[in-house]
Formats: structure tokens, sequence, C-alpha cells
């Protein structure tokens, strides 16, 4: 089912590439898209697109899916520590990644402990499940419109065609997240990263 799908959308993308980009003349998205993977290659762009960015992508928009005070604590360092270093691309150590990680850490550990006093928190958080599933989908699939090279404001509605396969990838690894656990739905993601890696 997930390749229909993602044969589906690859469709789509090609249609609203042929028959509405191409005539308001701006070059292919799709195109742009393929250029910029090729630019990820060797070691570490193997690390980062098999192993790194399934992690960091899983641990923020799939671990949500089960609202545990640990959980939500872990997103907490990880999100506060991407917004401080605005990248997960760590090149060296400097003080604005060791404070980052004592300020992620503190922010962490204020999270737990509100949640362990405030239990209503956390399930209130549980009872909307299906709501922060599709939030957390819709968000991923977004996120990846920053693989587009150059970007157009002009294409702004149509660049939601182009990351329909990281919506679909996004379900399915949250579906596998909640009925098989995290591990899963990481292994999942890796592999269908591995695939576009090797490709």
């Amino acid at each position: 089912m997930y390749f229909v799908l993602q044969i589906c959308a690859l469709l789509l993308m090609f249609l609203v590439d042929d028959f509405l980009i191409k005539k308001m003349r701006f070059p292919s998205v799709f195109k742009l898209m393929l250029e910029s993977q090729k630019k990820i290659k060797g070691y570490y762009g193997f690390f980062l697109v098999v192993i790194l960015g399934p992690l960091v992508e899983e641990l923020i928009f799939r671990l949500i899916l089960v609202p545990k005070r640990r959980n939500i604590a872990i997103i907490t360092f990880v999100f506060s520590f991407l917004i401080m270093n605005k990248t997960y691309y760590l090149i060296e150590i400097d003080w604005l990644l060791l404070v980052s990680l004592v300020v992620s850490g503190l922010l962490s550990f204020l999270v737990f402990n509100l949640l362990k006093r405030k239990p209503e928190i956390e399930t209130a958080i549980g009872k909307r499940q299906k709501i922060i599933t599709m939030v957390s989908v819709v968000l991923f699939g977004l996120l990846h419109i920053v693989n587009i090279e150059n970007l157009h404001w002009e294409l702004a509605l149509f660049y939601p065609v182009y990351v329909l396969p990281q919506m679909i990838l996004g379900y399915v690894s949250s579906v596998q997240r909640l009925k098989l656990g995290f591990l899963w739905g990481l292994l999942f993601h890796s592999m269908i990263n591995l695939m576009a890696f090797l490709r």
C-alpha cells in the first residue's frame, strides 16, 4: 500500500510540474529537488540521511504520539536544541553547542517535573492522539520543503504537493510507531531514506 500511495503522489507531482509549474515559466521543482539530493553524498551524507536525520525526525514527530512524561521531555530537549543550533549538522564543538545542551537539558528537566506534578496535562494530550498524529504527519511533510533549492514564493501553494511522499512516509511511520513501537517507525524511515540515498 505504501508504494502504491507513493506512485500516486509522484504522478500528481509530475502533473503539477508539467502542466502548472512549466506553464508559469518556473524551473521544474521536481528537478530542483533531485539536484538538491545529489549534493548529499559520501559517508557523512549517509550518516545524515540514513541515521541521524531519521532519528531526529522520529524523535520530534513520532515520539509525541505516545504522550508520556519521558517522551515529552525528550521532545523538549531535541526541539529546543535544534532551535538554538538551527540545525543538527554538528561541525564542531563550541560554546553554543555546550550552552544549547545545558539549556535544553534544563528545559527538558523542568517539563518532566511539571508533568509529574500535573498529570492532567499528559492525559489531555493523550486524548487528542488522532489530531496530534495528523498535525505531526503534515508538519513532517512540510518540513521537507526546505529540500527544494531556490524556493519561489509564488509557488508556495504548490510545494505541499511535492512533499506528499514525505507526508505518506510520516503517516506510515506514525502507524508503525503506534502499533509496533518507536524503533519500527525509525527503522522504516531509515530504510526508505537508504533507498533514496542509494538511488
